[in-house]
């Protein structure tokens, strides 16, 4: 299997995380810039976009999220779970974590080719810092006894890890101690940590350090 990816997308930084953590050590990491949209990327996913899962039979597979279950529902020794759907709990902290992780993103994105003060990047900028705030209410108000090793959970460990990288002055205005309470708390800080922004700069060519 190859992953298409780039070192500072929290996309692709969660699904080699849900690599690692269903013991895909066979994968492949294919370092590309999708704004050049280069022709191989294009080929497997026209809308050039990352991460791409390319598989051995040839077939793609896009959206980071897509790409998580498949490598839990066909990985080896999986440390990580899928969203349970019948859970509530669960299927609203994976949408708000994706979301988060995808406003937080188009901000960033957005602000390549437009002036800071565009309206869009404020209101997801604004946004982000709404959701910072829910957080750290939900989390203030009950502190979960054990957090699941759950898909939700990766993904809101990523997307949090992310605004602390790309919106470092909006973190810090805002009340996040239960929030960087429960980071420290993650099931998935060891593997986070090892998959680092540092090591994801590095591109390496697969998860072996």
């Amino acid at each position: 299997m190859k992953l298409y990816l780039n070192d500072t997308s929290p996309f692709s930084r969660v699904a080699v995380a849900a690599a690692a953590l269903t013991g895909c050590e066979q994968l492949q990491l294919h370092w590309i810039d999708p704004w050049q949209s280069p022709a191989k990327l294009v080929d497997l996913n026209p809308l050039s976009l990352i991460p791409t899962l390319e598989l051995d039979e040839h077939i793609a597979l896009t959206e980071s999220l897509c790409i998580c279950q498949y490598l839990i529902c066909n990985g080896d020794n999986s440390q990580l779970a899928d969203t349970d759907f019948t859970q509530p709990q669960q299927v609203a902290r994976l949408g708000l974590a994706k979301t988060l992780m995808e406003v937080a993103f188009r901000s960033v994105a957005l602000s390549r080719f437009s002036d800071d003060d565009h309206l869009w990047i404020e209101k997801g900028k604004a946004g982000v810092q709404q959701g910072l705030v829910e957080l750290n209410r939900q989390f203030s108000q009950c502190e979960e006894p054990k957090i699941l090793a759950n898909l939700g959970n990766l993904y809101l460990h990523v997307a949090l890890d992310y605004i602390q990288f790309r919106h470092p002055i909006l973190f810090n205005q805002t009340d996040t101690t239960a929030i960087q309470a429960w980071l420290k708390r993650s099931p998935f800080e060891a593997t986070l940590s090892q998959i680092s922004l540092t090591w994801l700069a590095t591109k390496p060519e697969t998860l072996s350090r």
